[in-house]
């Protein structure tokens, strides 16, 4: 009995061999383009008529491959929950024209 499992057990690691090299890999990086620093929205889970399905803007605190952390949750989020918030830059732009006064335009 003990030849047997050690003649199985030279099999197997023949065997690992080829599996493992026909395997696909893990992940070689991520597979979203979100950053921390970035703001994104978290799609709601609970699908409620008339409401907003998109929370936030929230801001991105770490990331991995597959996956984004906010301090708005405690659970990391899967990536295809979020979408990243659009970047809008500032439509006014404020000047100073005296001591008390200030000048408010758009750009």
């Amino acid at each position: 009995m003990t030849s047997y499992m050690v003649a199985l057990g030279k099999q197997l690691n023949k065997i690992e061999k080829h599996v493992f090299g026909t395997r696909g890999r893990g992940l070689d990086g991520p597979v979203h383009n979100i950053q921390p620093g970035d703001y994104v929205y978290v799609k709601s889970l609970a699908e409620k008529t008339l409401e907003p399905q998109w929370e936030g803007p929230f801001q991105v605190l770490l990331t991995t491959f597959t996956a984004v952390k906010t301090k708005e949750y405690s659970a990391w989020i899967h990536h295809t929950r979020v979408k990243k918030a659009p970047y809008h830059k500032p439509e006014w732009k404020s000047t100073s024209t005296g001591p008390l006064k200030l000048r408010i335009r758009r750009q």
